[in-house]
């Protein structure tokens, strides 16, 4: 392996064959070389390496080389979509030329959600129900047939145009009407190109989405595999622990009520039958009803509460399971997609009221009058991934930003693996000369009531120095608001562009507006903390007004918080602050973005200054020049 990768990325090697200027870069060889171990060796590797190190490239080429020479299958995962076409459309095959050049023959395959793909027999449906119709939908619909059926294309992204959600729901595959599938289903064919391939391409949430379904069946969407790597593996917690979570609410079970009572062949059932079964129903909806009523009374008027005790759901799961083996024993034909729905509600709503866990959250939120919901989440990955995915192939997990304190220990203990070989490579570029961190010595404390004026007194002095060509990252859409709101006059006063991210916003069409419009400024929160690629001088100043700490009032954060001051250990050093630097490195890192960047990070969070712990802040930084006043941007700003 050793050998293959500097016949690959070493001096006069495949890649300078491929790329103009290529020039060996040496952390790239590292990661290559440390990913080609694990792999062989089939051991766990956590590789940090900073921006610019040419990561992604760095592993797919011995993961590929590996996989092709043993005939394995390696599933690689990012977070971002951004970074998942640039593995697809550039890496990949770039990887492909590289082996094609050692005689090998790559085969690689994206797979995304059901949902981003298209189900030929709705859209054959809906293409003859629209043949004589001459409205824009009509003509939109003829315009995604042609395409589909002549040219094969399967998911959303390929086609190429924009189509409506209210469209693309009639014709999307996340659920299928064909009891068999036909010869033309696009799925179907999806599913062999994955048996084929040396490498699968999808995103965390698909994969653990996929991992749920193996621990319960043995079988997963994806075909069996024999590694996985990680990319962007700061995200795995929150992504891990989301798909996990299990929730229950009234409406789940009457949803599936309906759809079973209106399938066809449950209603050719004979009436004394409908009619058993009906009373059933009404009895297991009659203790649903009385179960979330006493819960909705112990609320007191909170929004959300954490169980501390067990819920008695003996009852209604009693009466579900009932159900369900009496209706199993019709042998109703297409119904057993509903059956096993309601198996899952039923099995959830008995994990949830045990609460048996101690490694689990539990807890109860409410919406509107009276719309309660159950909640259980693991309160860290290793809880589920422990056994199921380190205990059975080797796992790479990379990112910039996996460490805190210059050690693993933090990330590891919370993702669940044990055994693994470590590697830290740093950013090639030139922070100290082209970078300047600032913190305002007049920044008042960020939860006084003058922190969001001084908050845009300071946005309206650094749009002076910087002209522009800005990226706010908050940590609450509140504050985000408030401030855009004050400061939206400002800049149409004199001449800027502000653009405020806002649920549902194409987060893609901003970022092409900052790359492309320099009198721009983008305020962003939660994904504008990852993932954003202004590359050169169209972005030169990142301002984040607070330290990026986990908000203790969510649920689950609550959860794990107690667990640790039960322990007798620090929430803070122990939870609130490692988390913390893991989402501040990944907002430092949307400035430099290439060797041509240069600018400043402006923090105007005071307790940089007041608190101990800033100092560490500091320290776990890249190196900067340092400063406490924003006229001192213009030090550094690029001509």
């Amino acid at each position: 392996m050793d050998d293959f990768i500097n016949r690959a990325l070493g001096s006069g090697g495949h890649l300078s064959k491929l790329v103009k200027g290529y020039s060996p870069r040496a952390p790239q060889i590292l990661i290559s070389t440390k990913v080609g171990q694990a792999l062989e060796q089939g051991q766990h590797l956590l590789a940090e390496a900073g921006t610019g190190t040419g990561k992604s490239l760095g592993y797919l080429i011995p993961a590929a080389k590996w996989a092709v020479s043993n005939q394995k299958t390696v599933v690689i995962c990012t977070h971002t979509i951004p970074l998942m076409t640039q593995i697809v459309n550039e890496e990949l095959p770039r990887v492909e030329q590289i082996l094609s050049m050692e005689k090998k023959n790559l085969r690689y395959q994206l797979v995304k959600g059901k949902s981003h793909y298209v189900c030929n027999t709705k859209l054959e449906a809906l293409w003859q129900e629209t043949l004589r119709s001459d409205n824009q939908e009509s003509k939109v619909v003829q315009k995604i047939f042609k395409k589909v059926s002549q040219e094969r294309v399967a998911d959303r992204a390929g086609l190429g145009f924009d189509i409506d959600d209210s469209l693309w729901n009639k014709i999307s595959a996340s659920s299928c009407i064909a009891i068999t599938k036909p010869d033309n289903c696009l799925l179907e064919e999806l599913k062999e190109k994955m048996q084929k391939a040396h490498i699968i391409v999808t995103n965390h949430a698909y994969f653990f989405s996929d991992l749920i379904m193996r621990k319960k069946t043995g079988n997963g969407s994806l075909p069996s595999y024999d590694a996985v790597i990680f990319d962007e593996a700061h995200e795995i917690e929150d992504v891990c622990c989301n798909i996990f979570e299990k929730k229950v609410d009234v409406k789940r079970f009457e949803t599936l009520f309906d759809y079973l009572f209106k399938r066809e062949s449950f209603c050719a059932l004979d009436h004394s039958t409908q009619l058993d079964l009906t009373q059933m129903r009404q009895n297991i909806e009659k203790t649903l009803d009385e179960l979330y009523s006493k819960i909705n009374k112990s609320m007191d008027n909170n929004a959300f509460k954490l169980m501390d005790e067990k819920i008695d759901v003996a009852s209604v799961c009693q009466a579900l399971t009932e159900f369900i083996e009496r209706v199993k024993s019709l042998n109703i034909r297409g119904i057993s997609d509903i059956l096993e729905r309601l198996f899952e509600g039923n099995d959830d709503l008995d994990f949830i009221g045990e609460k048996e866990k101690k490694s689990w959250g539990y807890w109860v939120t409410i919406q509107g009058r009276d719309h309660i919901t159950l909640h259980a989440a693991p309160l860290f990955p290793k809880v589920v991934l422990a056994f199921g995915l380190f205990d059975k192939v080797p796992v790479v997990l990379t990112s910039a930003t996996m460490s805190t304190n210059g050690t693993f220990s933090f990330f590891a203990g919370r993702i669940g693996v044990k055994d693994y070989d470590s590697v830290m490579v740093g950013s090639p570029f030139d922070y100290e000369n082209k970078t300047m961190i600032i913190c305002p010595e007049n920044a008042p404390d960020p939860s006084s009531e003058e922190f969001i004026p001084y908050t845009i007194e300071a946005l309206e002095e650094i749009l002076m120095y910087s002209g522009g060509r800005m990226l706010v990252l908050f940590t609450s859409f509140d504050t985000m608001n408030q401030v855009a709101k004050k400061f939206q006059q400002h800049c149409t006063d004199y001449g800027y562009c502000l653009l405020t991210q806002y649920s549902g916003c194409d987060r893609e069409k901003i970022i092409h507006q900052l790359k492309t419009d320099p009198r721009t400024i983008v305020f962003g929160c939660t994904s504008f903390w990852t993932g954003v690629d202004v590359p050169g001088d169209a972005l030169t100043t990142l301002v984040i007004p607070k330290l990026p700490f986990p908000m203790p009032n969510e649920p689950l954060i609550q959860a794990q918080l107690e667990l640790i001051e039960n322990a007798k250990r620090s929430s803070f050093f122990d939870f609130m602050f490692p988390k913390m630097m893991i989402k501040l490195k990944q907002g430092f890192g949307r400035l430099n973005r290439s060797i041509h960047c240069q600018g400043a990070v402006i923090i105007l969070d005071n307790r940089m200054r007041t608190k101990r712990y800033g100092k560490m802040v500091i320290k776990s930084l890249p190196k900067c020049k340092y400063s406490g006043s924003l006229q001192d941007m213009i030090h550094i700003l690029p001509v």
